[in-house]
Formats: C-alpha cells, structure tokens, sequence
C-alpha cells in the first residue's frame, strides 16, 4: 500500500472508540511476566500511548506487576508511559543484581538435601548452623530492587490511580516450621494456583509495596514476601496473563502483551471480552536453549539489551496494531459517508418538486 495514503497514527488527534478512555466499554490492559524482558512492554506502551490508548484496569504479573504500577500511578496514560520508558533507561545503567553469597549456600544446601536424601542429617544439620541462614533463600540482593520500586511508585498516587490487580504464588513459607524449601515448592507447583490481589486493598504503603515485589519474587532469586500473614513469590508459576483479574471486575475489551510465544494462555477461556494480543515476531530469549536462554534473558538488565527490546516491543505493537487502526478508520469513513448520504437525502425529501 501507497504509505502516503496510510493514515497517520501518530496524529494524537485521532480517537478510536475502542481505545478511548471515555468509552462505554471497560478496557484492560495486561502485562506478562518474564524479567528483564519486560522492557519489550515499555516500548509496546510507547506506541499504544500515540495512538491515545487508555485502560481503566489493569492486570500485570511480576515484572508486568511492577511496569503496571508505573502505569497505575499516572492519570494521564502517555506521561505514564514517558516515566516508565525513563524507568528501564535507568535499570540499563544501574547495576539491579547484586548475588547474595549466603542465598547461594542456601539454594545449594536445599538442592543437595532433596536429591541426596540418604546424606546424613547430621552433616546438614552442622553445615545450616555454621554457613546458612534458613531465611536469606535468595540468590539476588532485593535492596536494589526495592530502593528503585519505591522511588519509581508512590503508594498514594497508586491509590488515587488506576484500577490494579496482579497475580502472586502462594509459598511455603511458614514461620517456625523448618522444613525444605525446593522440595516444598516442587510440591505446591501440582495443585496450587495464582491468586490475584488488588494493590488499591493494600492499608499501608509497605503492604503496597511488598505486594509488588511478591509478584516479581522469582523463587530462589528474590526471597518471598508476606502479605496479611502468607507468603507469596512470582505469580508467573500459576498465572503469567492475568486477564481473568480484570474479566470478573466486568472489562469488556483488554490489550495483552506478551513477553513470549509459548502456549500458556487460552483466549478462547475469555468468550465475554475482545481481546487484541501484542505478541514478540521473533524469540526475546538470548539464545535458545530450552531453560538457560529464558533464564539468562529475564536476568538481563544491559542497556544495549533494553534498549533493542524498548524498539522491538514498539514496532510489534505498531505491527500488530495498525491494520486494526486502519480498519476503525475505514468504517469511520464509510459511517460519515452513509450519515451524509441520508442527511441529503432527507433534505431533497424535503424541498418542493420542480416543475
């Protein structure tokens, strides 16, 4: 097609019922999980914000939980997503991981004590009381983390913002009860599920706060977190696209952006609600062995690697979206031609016959 004869979608004039947060539908957004790669939804918001895209709800899962509440805390959606775009730049010149010695002596113990039962308790037993502390289970330092959450979200514009809801994974994380964290959660993972948590219910703003980072609490890599006497991790083990959050709140239309091609999600479980999908044309995983690419993908917080991210979540969403664009324009113009039609048509209906 001519591209003159494309219209312009970056005209910000240009509104679109569907998009429109004036409309009578309710609208969703919702963010996928996946680490670092949430930089792809940074750059897909981007575009969605030219195109004067605004959700009333939205539902995010880990690092889709912490890129939603950026976006919750903003009345106006493009200088929302102007912050967020600011945020990932500062994460690619920041150091955010900082590996935690005695969480990795703590992982260790727990692999070996689960697959090598015959070991002699006392041998553990010796080792846990001179090298571990059963309650730094984490591979990563989360004082980074935490320190630019809360620099980046305030709990009181949360409050006043945008409706938020994001999925945690229950964990086993009893207080008083010593007992093997890896077996546990290799437990839990076959009859457990996500459950989705309203961020605006949180009292105080540490509760608020702690929600978030349970969401993007990746086991053994973040420590769990306790909110209202449970603890959770990463709500990506039981629900990475948490469009049945904002389904039951009555969204009508919702945007989903993906963070990968994997089958994890039904569309079709959700018949109520029309839904457009932003998926990755090409894999965000650095290489492509079967765990350690998505591993060493969702752990990388370069700035090189953000930034080719940002532009290919933008280009995706562009790609995924202006055909749609295109197609409300079209019947725009066919309904504006049909609405002349008849108003002329009314209006020769009316004159005096000519003799």
């Amino acid at each position: 097609m001519n591209q003159s004869l494309s219209p312009d979608f970056s005209n910000k004039s240009l509104k679109i019922s569907f998009f429109d947060e004036d409309s009578e539908h309710k609208i969703g957004l919702v963010l996928a999980g996946g680490g670092a790669k949430g930089a792809y939804e940074a750059g897909a918001l981007r575009y969605l914000a030219e195109i004067n895209f605004a959700p009333h709800a939205i539902a995010g899962t880990s690092i889709g939980a912490l890129n939603g509440a950026v976006i919750a805390s903003y009345p106006d959606f493009s200088v929302a997503v102007e912050q967020l775009n600011i945020l990932w730049d500062k994460l690619g010149s920041e150091k955010v991981l900082h590996l935690n010695p005695k969480g990795m002596k703590q992982v260790a113990y727990n692999v070996a004590e689960t697959f090598v039962p015959t070991f002699q308790s006392w041998f553990f037993d010796f080792i846990s009381e001179i090298v571990i502390d059963r309650d730094k289970v984490s591979l990563f330092n989360p004082n980074t983390v935490e320190k630019l959450l809360k620099e980046a979200v305030k709990p009181s514009a949360i409050r006043s913002g945008k409706e938020l809801w994001v999925a945690v994974f229950p964990a086993l994380k009893i207080p008083g009860i010593n007992y093997n964290h890896l077996l546990g959660m290799l437990t839990v993972l076959a009859g457990s599920s996500a459950k989705w948590l309203r961020v605006q219910d949180c009292g105080d703003d540490e509760l608020l706060c702690n929600l978030l980072l349970a969401s993007a609490a990746i086991p053994f890599a973040f420590p769990p977190r306790e909110i209202n006497g449970k603890y959770y991790v990463d709500g990506a083990l039981g629900d990475n696209v948490p469009l049945g959050a904002l389904s039951k709140e009555g969204c009508t239309h919702a945007i989903v952006i993906h963070l990968g091609n994997a089958v994890t999600w039904n569309r079709h479980d959700f018949p109520e609600q029309a839904i457009i999908e932003i998926r990755p044309t090409q894999s965000l995983n650095k290489n492509q062995a079967l765990i350690a690419g998505d591993i060493t993908s969702m752990l990388d917080f370069s700035s090189e690697r953000i930034s080719q991210l940002k532009q290919l979540g933008y280009q995706d969403a562009k790609y995924c979206l202006e055909p749609i664009l295109r197609s409300f324009t079209s019947l725009s113009e066919l309904r504006l031609q049909n609405d002349i039609l008849k108003n002329k048509t009314q209006e020769l209906q009316g004159d005096d016959p000519v003799w």
